[in-house]
């Protein structure tokens, strides 16, 4: 749900204060290359803009990137429309094919074109298709772009411009391009089920700072530790039914048709999907379909001297190869046996040939060093570094390979816990890390922090940009797919901020800089709700009083909040216009329980309710993705058939539970079945209030965390 929410309003009462002369561009993520400032008034959204985008252009689908289905720039300009639309209601936008030179004459126009005489190139001088020239005057904004791609990138410096501005964009020249191509970010779905429809928004939100690239790591499983039946998932549903055992849980496969709407939902924002599946190691899933495939000491490593594992291998590339659409795909390839070199040298570049002659892609793999004075991989393969112990990034450029920049001492998330990788991108680091001696703002090529010598020239061509990576590595129950968003949002813009322009730059976005801006803009990155936040015209969000209502029939009930969510309530369920409510939030549930375990709260996310415990008592407990939560460290009162207040709380990192005013306590998840304890951050369900469990009293949300004493007296 989306709205022109108050603050936006206080921005623009803001801008309308200052003199119209001394507005000046504001911290954009990324920076711009070039901005070249007229002392004139600022452009203003009107009650009416008309976006035109040049008919000799519109059907141009320009673009020297990995995408296979670039949108054309009528299409990249109709999403341009719908989100300025989204940010500012109380504009009327009209868009129309036409000549841009000829409209440009009127006022509140907005152009788009292209131009083949733009020489937008990237740091290693080559020309890219990302590049655009923005021309502001107080009336009129001409956009004019190497690519389709490049007009689209233009749009999202205009609209953070507008959004950050209350509505309006300083006069002026801007001469933009990145520095790299690829400028992305991993996440890690073989371990942990992800919705499709929150790949996509990722996406959406990824876009909003012009990341190019989303890498899904598609197959994978968790460390076995002698156990053969450890959680391992292929995500791709085939087609062929000889490659059936390859995914046993079908519910958590994506269809071709779900994973082709996926792809081009991105593509449509700018964002090429480079998939993965991992072989010959982190291959578990595959030697569970065909155990004879296993390594006898790592049932995780496909042995490559079986006769069948290469063709088992390429029997699923031919099947999902045409599923994909770009040029590039990764094959993985990462932590195999050191003792199998060879074999694996010559895998890699047999899987290289016949992807290569099977679709035209080419392939990368994750950094691995393998000891062989034999074989080697051949140079048309991409590597993504990963760490040092695996290879040496600047002696594999300096040797002509093609090199992706995924340092994990930058840009490694791992989720929950871990005792080598952060939660979140270290942001100290990335800013002032890049060198132990020296500090200074990181970008692609620095990949050596305690030698600076040891990294290459930001002009060198084999340097092909960046990727963050967010792992998984304790499966499924360790976090909700929400909390991926989380651990990513605040990492990725400066990732991709790097990525378009290399900290040298005298333009660079500086940490200040992001940090004034980031808050506004992570909160406006239209056609997409991963916050899952509610438009609310005061702290009070939602107010039912039900303790005067037959809970019988179906029964109108009224919202107190003034905000108008008014719900609906039947045979005892309130029935609300909602979903869910993001962080932070209180809640409170006012509730003759019945003694029996049931559903209290669900949406579209999760489900808070009432479960049964072995001593026969009961206890608070969430649902998210088929999992159970069990409240933790547990000092619940016996929830009998009584009248109880329960309030929850919740943040970004973790949730809490009070009963009748006193902590409950916390949903915490055990990591490995250990005693390492992490958080659970559950958004709050309200789609539905009550059940069976419950005759419902009061139900109140508020965004940010109350006084639970204060709420728990609420009349």
């Amino acid at each position: 749900m989306e709205s022109f929410t108050p603050w936006r309003y206080c921005l623009l009462i803001a801008a309308l204060a200052v003199h119209i002369f001394a507005l000046e561009l504001p911290p954009l993520v990324p920076a711009v290359q070039n901005y070249i400032a007229v002392d004139k008034p600022a452009f203003r959204l009107s009650n009416h803009v008309h976006i035109v985008v040049d008919k000799r252009d519109a059907n141009s689908t320009t673009d020297n990137g990995l995408s296979l289905i670039p949108p054309t720039l009528l299409e990249f300009s109709q999403t341009f429309k719908a989100d300025l639309e989204r940010l500012f209601p109380q504009t009327t936008v009209s868009l129309s094919i036409d000549v841009a030179q000829d409209a440009i004459m009127n006022s509140a126009v907005i152009t788009l074109s292209l131009s083949e005489s733009l020489n937008s190139t990237l740091a290693d001088a080559s020309f890219t298709t990302e590049g655009y020239e923005m021309e502001v005057t107080s009336t009129t904004i001409r956009i004019t772009a190497s690519g389709s791609k490049g007009a689209f990138w233009a749009t999202r410096t205009l609209l953070q411009g507008l959004v950050l501005t209350g509505g309006q964009f300083p006069s002026g020249k801007i001469v933009d391009q990145p520095d790299w191509r690829t400028r992305g970010f991993m996440l890690d779905v073989g371990r942990q089920w992800y919705p499709i429809t929150f790949l996509q928004d990722l996406c959406t939100y990824a876009s909003w700072f012009k990341v190019s690239e989303f890498h899904v790591h598609l197959s994978d499983n968790v460390a076995p530790q002698g156990n053969f039946h450890a959680y391992a998932r292929f995500r791709l549903r085939p087609e062929d039914p000889a490659l059936a055992g390859l995914t046993p849980h079908l519910n958590e496969t994506y269809s071709r048709e779900e994973f082709e709407t996926f792809q081009a939902g991105c593509a449509a924002r700018g964002v090429t999907v480079v998939p993965e599946l991992e072989s010959p190691g982190h291959a578990l899933v595959i030697t569970q379909w065909k155990p004879e495939l296993a390594l006898s000491t790592d049932p995780t490593l496909i042995n490559l001297t079986v006769p069948d594992a290469i063709p088992t291998i390429k029997s699923i590339w031919k099947e999902f190869l045409p599923w994909f659409h770009t040029k590039q795909v990764s094959i993985g390839a990462d932590e195999y046996n050191a003792s199998l070199a060879d074999d694996y040298n010559n895998f890699v570049n047999e899987m290289s040939d016949y992807i290569g002659k099977e679709s035209g892609k080419t392939i990368r793999i994750w950094g691995t060093r393998e000891p062989s004075n034999r074989t080697s991989v051949s140079k048309n393969i991409t590597i993504q570094h990963w760490d040092f112990s695996d290879d040496d990034p600047f002696e594999l450029i300096r040797s002509g390979y093609d090199v992706i920049n995924s340092e994990d001492s930058f840009q490694y998330i791992v989720m929950k816990q871990s005792g080598s990788f952060p939660q979140q991108l270290n942001q100290t680091r990335l800013w002032d890390g890049a060198n132990v001696n020296t500090g200074g703002t990181w970008d692609p090529h620095v990949f050596d922090r305690g030698n600076a010598s040891n990294n290459p020239n930001i002009s060198d061509a084999h340097l092909k940009g960046a990727i963050m990576a967010v792992w998984n590595d304790h499966g499924p129950t360790a976090s909700t797919f929400l909390e991926a968003f989380y651990a990513l949002k605040q990492g990725l813009p400066v990732v991709a901020s790097a990525g378009w322009q290399a900290a040298s730059r005298p333009n660079h976005l500086t940490h200040d800089e992001f940090l004034a801006a980031f808050p506004t803009l992570e909160a406006s990155a239209p056609g997409q709700n991963l916050d899952r936040r509610i438009p609310s015209k005061g702290a009070v969000v939602v107010d039912y009083d039900l303790s005067h209502l037959n809970p019988v029939g179906a029964v109108f009930v009224k919202d107190l909040s003034g905000n108008g969510y008014d719900a609906r309530l039947e045979d005892g369920v309130l029935h609300t216009p909602l979903g869910s409510k993001g962080h932070n939030y209180t809640l409170l549930i006012r509730a003759q329980l019945t003694g029996a375990p049931g559903t209290l709260l669900s949406g579209p996310d999760d489900s808070l309710g009432l479960e049964a415990l072995p001593d026969g008592g009961l206890t608070l407990a969430f649902t998210s993705s088929n999992i159970t939560y069990l409240l933790s460290n547990s000092s619940l009162p016996a929830l009998d058939a009584t009248r109880r207040d329960i309030v929850l709380t919740g943040t970004e990192n973790g949730t809490s539970a009070f009963v009748d005013g006193v902590h409950a306590g916390d949903f915490l998840i055990s990591i490995d079945q250990t005693n390492v304890f992490a958080p659970m951050a559950f958004v709050a369900p309200v789609q539905t209030v009550g059940g069976k469990a419950v005759r419902l009293e009061r139900f109140i949300v508020w965004d940010g965390i109350q006084s639970v004493a204060v709420v728990s007296r609420t009349k």
